[in-house]
């Protein structure tokens, strides 16, 4: 047995802000989330609320108008439930793990958002209906084309789930590429990327989105969100019986100790938040005003960055009130 008792310090060169309306943010996420009943008993529910999800969001996205960031919010909020059952592996999560299940969950919100389709819960469920009602908040706040992207990444997050699930079920453990590769969708990483044009405002053409650097800068920002969260959250993770982290993964593969994973997982991190910077710098010149949309895009994926980062540290106990347990 293991103690992990401290983690490495991550390289994170980015500062963060906090939305001035987090307090209300959060009190209408937790309305939210009772409305549509998504915790089985009030335990579960005021877990939830100490984990302090709305100043996450509020420092991911600090300059966000109050609707916008609700929205947002009771979106990151949905995915934290799904993810919670995903990630505790006991017998009463086993049917949410089960792919059948995941693959009809998958056809019941791409009905959603392809035909913008309302969804009770009389007819859906609580789940399914709780998103019904987040894209009914994010269709006027967004354009066709985001919409179809977000579509696209939605349904790439739980393909990756049911993915990451056949693992948890089968107990194989994925090679360090398997893992590095599925990671940022099964993470929802992606969508976090998607949500920044909203978050900024501001959306950019298809020739700069598709520019070889621009987007290797959008995924190493996905990835070095995973990568300090796989950090942050080991020991939550291994509590309760989740392997699938970049560390137990390179202890795995590599056949290296704790200590010694650790630190690789903090060098694969701060090598790919240097590499941020150095691609950001070699950008090509899109011209005066669409140079300084793209710097607007891309300060605001470091925000993200940061947001996530800082929240983990600094606001919520769901991370570092377990670096004391023990752990295989």
């Amino acid at each position: 047995m293991e103690t992990i008792t401290s983690i490495p310090d991550l390289y994170c060169p980015y500062p963060s802000r906090m939305s001035p309306h987090v307090e209300e943010v959060a009190a209408a996420t937790d309305a939210w989330m009772k409305r549509f009943a998504l915790f089985p008993n009030e335990q579960a529910f005021e877990e939830f609320s100490n984990y302090k999800m709305a100043w996450m969001t509020c420092r991911t996205i600090p300059d966000g108008d109050l609707p916008l960031l609700i929205t947002i919010n009771n979106f990151y909020s949905w995915l934290f439930v799904l993810d919670e059952q995903l990630d505790h592996i006991s017998p009463e999560t086993a049917a949410i793990r089960d792919k059948n299940f995941l693959q009809n969950f998958i056809s019941g919100f791409v009905k959603i958002l392809r035909n913008d389709h309302f969804v009770s819960v009389a007819e859906g469920g609580n789940v399914l209906a709780a998103f019904s009602d987040i894209w009914q908040n994010l269709i006027p706040a967004s354009r066709a084309t985001w919409q179809c992207q977000f579509t696209i990444s939605l349904k790439a997050t739980f393909e990756a789930a049911i993915w990451e699930a056949a693992n948890a079920t089968s107990k194989t453990p994925p090679t360090v590429k398997q893992y590095m590769r599925m990671r940022p969708y099964f993470s929802g990483a992606n969508l976090g990327t998607d949500i920044n044009e909203l978050a900024v405002g501001s959306s950019l053409p298809v020739y700069v989105l598709q520019d070889q650097d621009f987007v290797r800068i959008v995924d190493l920002c996905r990835r070095v969100v995973c990568w300090a969260n796989d950090i942050f959250s080991l020991a939550k993770e291994l509590a309760h019986g989740d392997n699938h982290n970049l560390v137990m993964v390179l202890k795995h593969n590599e056949d290296l100790t704790m200590e010694k994973a650790l630190n690789e997982a903090a060098r694969i991190h701060d090598y790919e938040m240097h590499q941020i910077e150095q691609l950001r710098r070699k950008l090509p010149d899109f011209g005066t005003q669409l140079n300084k949309d793209v710097k607007v895009y891309l300060d605001g994926l470091e925000t993200m960055v940061s947001g996530f980062f800082w929240w983990s540290l600094e606001d919520t106990p769901r991370y570092m009130s377990h670096l004391q347990e023990k752990v295989v």
